[in-house]
């Protein structure tokens, strides 16, 4: 069977042109056994609520080309789910549509949320390791007061940033400017405090934080650090944390901390292409800069629905490079390339 991602559905029903022969998807698609799962349906039903023109269009498609729609257990099938997208009404759209987006803000801020936790950690952890030797006591510490205090309102955070970003008409570029301002600000607060307790001696001086740093040392340190973020409000910040972590130690020890974060992630996520979403994202973030990408996440979910047996057909390039990088991991990657080559030619 063969797997359409959001897009190869878009350009297989003409809902959005592209460059290569649409004819030639359309005949593969009408000649083979073809799925879209939920991720991708889930896509499709939330940028086009509000146009049911298009989803009829979709639907149409769909069912002409007797293309199956397969659940997952993050994205399952709405309990009011209407199969017959080609009659449905603007009532029954909007009552479906209510449930699919409550999935998808809970499942897309469980899972950026988790993102974000390791970035907050990795700019903590950086600052306690920055002038590489091993701090106090107290360093690691303050590191873990601070941390456990932002992180255990991180993710209703995020369930809030994306109820206003699905409001909005480009949720991809909300959801990633409130990652990175959020992440600037938590950096701002917590680093200070680390910093500051690399100088405590005694158990009686940690406990008082009012002797050992006052508010006014505290608002000078944090002005210098927003001085040094707030003018690139990107994981640009982080990534100048991580530098110079490793120039105080050494590539190795980096690449030891980097394959920590991945047990982490392995022990989180049961999904495999999840789990290497997260581990090479948060590694490009850290090492990069990179830029955070929502659908990437998006993408990576429905390339768990590729079996033994399942191929994907997709035009997206972030997607192909990164079954490229993994294709002796997961044998059906080379599969989906090779007949990706093929619609491409």
């Amino acid at each position: 069977m063969y797997v359409l991602d959001t897009n190869a559905f878009y350009y297989a029903s003409e809902i959005s042109e592209f460059t290569y022969d649409v004819k030639k998807l359309q005949t593969f698609i009408a000649d083979n056994e073809v799925f879209i799962p939920t991720t991708a349906l889930f896509e499709f039903l939330i940028k086009f609520k509000g146009d049911i023109y298009t989803i009829r269009k979709g639907g149409r498609y769909l069912l002409d080309n007797h293309i199956k729609v397969a659940s997952n257990i993050i994205n399952p099938l709405p309990s009011y789910f209407i199969n017959d997208l080609v009659n449905i009404t603007e009532q029954q759209l909007n009552t479906m549509c209510e449930e699919v987006l409550e999935n998808k803000i809970d499942v897309e801020s469980r899972f950026i949320s988790l993102l974000f936790d390791m970035c907050l950690f990795s700019g903590y952890y950086f600052t306690v390791m920055s002038d590489g030797t091993e701090p106090c006591e107290y360093c690691f510490a303050a590191m873990d007061i601070v941390y456990k205090k932002f992180v255990n309102i991180v993710f209703e955070i995020f369930k809030q940033i994306f109820k206003e970003g699905y409001k909005t008409d480009d949720c991809e570029n909300y959801v990633r400017n409130c990652f990175y301002n959020l992440l600037a600000f938590m950096l701002e607060k917590g680093i200070p405090f680390i910093e500051k307790a690399k100088s405590v001696t005694s158990e009686e001086e940690f406990e008082n934080a009012d002797v050992w740093f006052s508010s006014e040392d505290y608002a000078q340190m944090s002005s210098r650090l927003n001085s040094k973020s707030g003018s690139q409000r990107s994981t640009v910040f982080l990534q100048r944390l991580g530098i110079t972590y490793r120039k105080k130690n050494n590539d190795n020890e980096l690449k030891i901390y980097i394959h920590k974060l991945r047990n982490i992630f392995d022990g989180k996520v049961k999904l495999e292409p999840l789990q290497d979403y997260f581990y090479d994202t948060l590694v490009n973030i850290l090492v990069n800069g990179a830029t955070l990408w929502k659908n990437d996440f998006l993408d990576s979910l429905i390339l768990c629905n590729l079996q033994n047996d399942h191929i994907l057909i997709t035009y997206d390039n972030g997607v192909i490079n990164r079954m490229n990088k993994r294709k002796s991991q997961y044998p059906m990657y080379q599969k989906s390339i090779d007949i990706i080559n093929y619609l491409k030619q």
